[in-house]
């Protein structure tokens, strides 16, 4: 009996909780309802979506790129000194962009240059040699063409005392032969004897003084063989110390090359796009060092189907749209690049363009090319609502209910937005005061008319 009542007393304890509960929950609905209820709907106005006719453009994505390209190396082997560009910034051309420190290369230059002094100082002594041995082969050559003369002398003054000697010995002959037949004196004779022994004298002097000539000839022949071994000796010195010259400085000629690849300078006028290494690494040779792009020439470049090859040809003229700077800019088709691969299925399209001043390369834009016509749903900007990346519009469903939906958008034209995907032909679509609009939220439609 005592757990009976027990139990009983539980049961009215649950039932008066439910009762309250529902209570609760009926009076917050009612309170709910009579909240909705009083929210007024707002005012708008709609149109009815159609379609129109396109002229078949097709919008494809690009980029811009530069037309020179260069990644400078090292050419040198060394510690970056210097290296004063960013990524980023605009250099001229033959502005220093790199500089690269090469004691050993210039120690190297140093020797070499005090090889080459040496070598030219050789030069001015074995010169100096020269001069004097080609001085002493001539004075040699003199004493020789002295000594000859002399020989020539004697020879003739001996010739003609061998003939005057002749005549003596006739007269003293022919004196003495008298001079017994006491036809002359003994002076006359003793004059005839003297004579003959003056003569005989003097020829032996001759022969005494040919004798020297001789010598002396012999003697200058030598000192003329001696001067020319010398001539050739100091001849030999000169092309020698020319020659280690020559050497040195075909020695010293790529180290001074070496020296000049130690300071890279821009080839030409661009933009620094890549550095690869920084200042106190160790540069190898053909170390990259920076990537540099032309920033005076650029193109657009745009891959493509091949089975839009027949949409575009050489020399066709373009408009390339640059989204970042709500520009267009006027280009003509001047490369038309087929893959190589055969498995590919896709080609490139280079277009110069005509005005680059402020673009800068990797650029996104668009180019259209011609199409197939086609028809396609267009709608007034004002009714295009984005959300983030989102994009979309509200749409009057059943009851005046405006209902979000989201759209892909195509090109844009005259105010009126391309729809890719999301709407139907004879929708209606919200033009006004969109951005108040809430999903699920009433309204009052105004139709303004087919878009």
């Amino acid at each position: 009996m005592k757990y009976d009542m027990f139990f009983l007393a539980a049961l009215l304890a649950i039932t008066g909780l439910r009762a309250i509960v529902l209570s609760f929950f009926s009076n917050s609905a009612e309170s709910t309802g009579t909240i909705t209820s009083t929210i007024k709907p707002i005012e708008v106005e709609t149109t009815l979506t159609k379609k129109a006719f396109s002229l078949g453009r097709i919008s494809l994505n690009g980029a811009l790129e530069a037309v020179e390209t260069v990644t400078t190396t090292s050419r040198v082997m060394g510690q970056i000194k210097t290296l004063p560009v960013q990524e980023g910034d605009r250099v001229k051309a033959g502005q220093i962009i790199a500089i690269i420190d090469v004691r050993d290369i210039e120690a190297q230059r140093n020797h070499t240059s005090a090889v080459i002094s040496q070598a030219q100082a050789s030069v001015t002594v074995a010169t100096v040699a020269e001069t004097q041995a080609l001085a002493n082969k001539t004075q040699a050559q003199a004493q020789l063409n002295h000594a000859e003369a002399h020989y020539q002398e004697a020879e003739t003054k001996l010739q003609e005392a061998q003939a005057q000697l002749g005549e003596a010995r006739l007269n003293q002959q022919r004196m003495a032969m008298l001079q017994k037949a006491g036809a002359v004196s003994q002076l006359q004779l003793d004059t005839a004897n003297t004579q003959l022994a003056l003569i005989e004298s003097r020829i032996q002097q001759t022969k005494v003084g040919i004798e020297q000539a001789k010598q002396e000839i012999e003697q200058a022949k030598a000192a003329v063989k001696r001067a020319n071994f010398q001539v050739q000796q100091a001849l030999a010195e000169v092309e020698q110390a020319r020659s280690q010259v020559q050497q040195a400085r075909a020695e010293v000629k790529p180290t001074i090359a070496k020296l000049n690849h130690s300071i890279v300078k821009a080839p030409f006028a661009g933009v620094v796009t890549k550095k690869h290494t920084q200042v106190g690494a160790i540069a190898a040779f053909g170390q990259p060092l920076v990537t540099l792009e032309s920033s005076d020439r650029l193109r657009f470049s745009v891959v493509l189907p091949k089975s839009m090859m027949s949409l575009v040809k050489q020399r066709d003229e373009v408009e390339v749209h640059l989204d970042a700077l709500n520009r267009s800019v006027r280009g003509q088709v001047n490369q038309i690049i087929v893959s190589a691969n055969p498995n590919s299925h896709y080609f490139t399209v280079k277009i110069a363009l005509k005005n680059t001043a402020n673009l800068m390369p990797r650029m996104i834009g668009r180019v259209e090319l011609p199409g197939e016509s086609h028809s396609v749903i267009m709608i007034p900007q004002s009714a295009l609502l984005k959300r983030g990346q989102l994009e979309g519009v509200y749409v009057v469903g059943a009851n005046n209910i405006a209902q979000w939906r989201s759209v892909k958008t195509g090109k844009v034209k005259d105010s009126k937005v391309e729809i890719v995907s999301g709407l139907k032909e004879e929708e209606r679509i919200i033009t006004r005061n969109i951005e108040q609009l809430s999903n699920g939220q009433q309204v009052v439609s105004n139709l303004v008319g087919k878009n």
